[in-house]
């Protein structure tokens, strides 16, 4: 018979063992929540502070620390850091100045400064306005820094006004705010938003006459006459009108244009295709028979060289050349030291073909084209604008799928980030592979894993992403693709994360199999906004924006601003002399494309 003390003392045991049991298995638990997403990658080893010695200047802050003043060369110091080691660094750096070296108020500014830059906005911008401006150039610092967040956030308009009040506080010619950097602002806004404004804009004031100036633009040589008629006194100012508009205004038709296009062998169609786009650009934008320029053509296959091509269409009189098309032939051009006449090539050469003795005061040849890098570069800017700054890439690994990424790397660090991770997808390994390894959820299911094992148990707990990635840059070359990574977002805990594609994700058939792709923000030329349901070929397109951007040619000379608004984009010019586009943000819902 066993007694009622046996009987206590081996229940005694049995809880005693289920109760360690059950303590290991949550130590176990708190191991795996804790390493199921790696930790932020540690910063880089610090150098010695003689790297980054601080700028020679007075103490900022007296012995009663009465004087508070902001210090744009440590300001300057510190944002060096920042650029070329990350805010982190940089923040480290700031915390090992003595504080009797720096003002609260420079202190307060770097701050803000660097926690724009980790992604912390709304913290940022309320420091940044417990900072107070004793002086005219700390009140003008303090708006310069407003008007860059503005403009980094996808507030183009608020950025200009922002601009504009700095412009006013400063004497005619001097300071570094001018009436194209307000005038260039309020061009980056979509033509929604400038109505918008306007209609809530006090009339007559000087406010309504730059978002007026800016809207007569966008509707073309007309509407900006129409426009001055209206404002003899140039309420802007004694200033000339803004980013290169006299030049266009002044600037005479060319006479005969010269198109220089392969018209045979095997790049015909795509020839044609840009000649179509050509002559309706060219009946379009000169309406007046009698100010239209002649057109002709030359087969650049039949020449032997781009130059031989070039030649003929100065035998024929031309005036101004159109083409070539191939990346080959506009090498030829331009490397060339001369061109009398001048030329707007349909591609881009490498900079190492671009003619040395070009500068922006005297384009000999700009270059247009549809180079996707131009839509990988926006997309930095967009989620940038979002607050987001820990982006995964996720691209094929190909020549096209590099030259993404180092469009997108080089625009984000521009804008002071750090890629975070990239996930190449290759046809030696399975997508799934590929992104579970750049999200970190293999290591995580591992751990668990051997948990199970280690206790010959289920365990009630789930894989775990990294967290330190809060975007995902989808640099996919075809829908098909994207359509097939994003099912696996969702699989490995990634379904709610911000993504962003380039045009190339979009198909115009509104088929069922588009709706795998809401949510995704993505970038579309204006034409495909406008007409979503029929595909305007995008060489017609280019073709009809160079007709176009002929009348713009002088202009370009004169400003890095936006050109024309043309049907592959908003259209600008970069210090090599290449044509950049800004595309149109559309996000998919519903399986459609709709404007943000």
């Amino acid at each position: 018979m066993t007694s009622k003390y046996s009987t206590s003392a081996a229940h005694n045991r049995t809880f005693s063992a289920l109760l360690h049991r059950s303590v290991l298995m949550l130590l176990a638990l708190m191991a795996i929540a804790s390493c199921a997403t790696p930790p932020p990658e540690p910063p880089k080893p610090r150098e010695p502070a003689t790297s980054y010695p601080m700028p020679s200047r007075d103490k900022t802050v007296d012995v009663d620390g009465k004087e508070n003043r902001l210090d744009a060369k440590v300001v300057a110091w510190n944002q060096q850091i920042a650029r070329e080691r990350g805010w982190l660094f940089a923040l480290a750096e700031l915390d090992a100045v003595d504080s009797k070296l720096i003002s609260p108020k420079t202190d307060a500014f770097i701050t803000s400064q660097l926690l724009w830059l980790k992604g912390d906005i709304e913290e940022s911008n309320r420091l940044l306005g417990t900072i107070s401006a004793d002086t005219e150039e700390e009140l003008d610092a303090l708006l310069s820094e407003r008007q860059r967040r503005l403009s980094e956030s996808g507030q183009p308009v608020d950025a200009a006004r922002v601009a504009l009040e700095r412009m006013a506080m400063q004497e005619s010619g001097t300071g570094s705010v001018t009436s194209s950097i307000v005038f260039d602002l309020l061009s980056q806004a979509t033509e929604q938003r400038l109505a918008s404004e306007l209609r809530r804009t006090e009339p007559n004031s000087d406010w309504q006459t730059w978002l007026s100036l800016n809207r007569a633009y966008r509707q073309g040589r007309p509407a900006v006459l129409q426009w001055l008629s209206e404002n003899p006194q140039m309420r802007l100012g004694t200033l000339d009108l803004p980013s290169g508009l006299q030049t266009w205004l002044e600037s005479e038709p060319p006479s005969r244009i010269a198109v220089l296009l392969p018209l045979s062998g095997r790049l015909k169609a795509a020839g044609q295709s840009a000649l179509g786009g050509i002559v309706e650009g060219i009946f379009a934008n000169y309406r007046d028979a009698s100010l239209r320029p002649e057109l002709i053509t030359i087969d650049t296959e039949a020449a032997e060289t781009g130059m031989a091509a070039y030649v003929k269409a100065l035998e024929s009189g031309a005036d101004f050349v159109i083409g070539p098309l191939t990346k080959e032939r506009v090498a030829e051009l331009a490397s060339a030291d001369q061109l009398p006449v001048p030329v707007l090539a349909l591609n881009r050469a490498s900079p190492t073909n671009q003619a040395s003795s070009q500068t922006a005061s005297e384009w000999q040849m700009l270059s247009m084209s549809l180079a996707p890098e131009d839509e990988a570069e926006q997309l930095a800017h967009l989620a940038w604008s979002e607050g987001l700054r820990n982006p995964l890439i996720i691209a094929p690994d190909s020549a096209w799928g590099n030259r993404m990424r180092g469009a997108f790397s080089a625009s984000w660090r521009s804008l002071g980030g750090a890629v975070r991770e990239t996930a190449l997808t290759s046809p030696d390994e399975t997508d799934n592979a590929a992104i579970a390894r750049g999200l970190a959820t293999l290591s995580s299911e591992s751990r668990i894993k051997e948990v199970e094992r280690a206790f010959e148990a289920p365990v009630d707990t789930q894989a775990r992403r990294r967290e330190d990635v809060d975007s995902v840059i989808l640099l996919s070359p075809t829908a098909q693709m994207a359509r097939e990574i994003r099912p696996l977002l969702r699989f490995h805990y990634a379904g709610k994360l911000p993504v962003f594609a380039p045009s190339s994700i979009f198909q115009s058939d509104e088929s069922i199999t588009n709706r795998d792709l809401n949510g995704i923000k993505f970038v579309l030329p204006p034409s495909a906004v406008r007409t979503p349901k029929t595909d305007l070929i995008p060489l017609h397109a280019l073709g009809a924006d160079a007709a176009a951007l002929v009348d713009h040619f002088s202009q370009a000379s004169s400003t890095r601003g936006t050109l024309m608004f043309g049907e592959t984009g908003d259209l600008s010019i970069d210090s090599q002399g290449n044509v950049r586009r800004r595309l149109k943000s559309v996000v998919f819902s519903r399986g459609r494309a709709r404007s943000i």
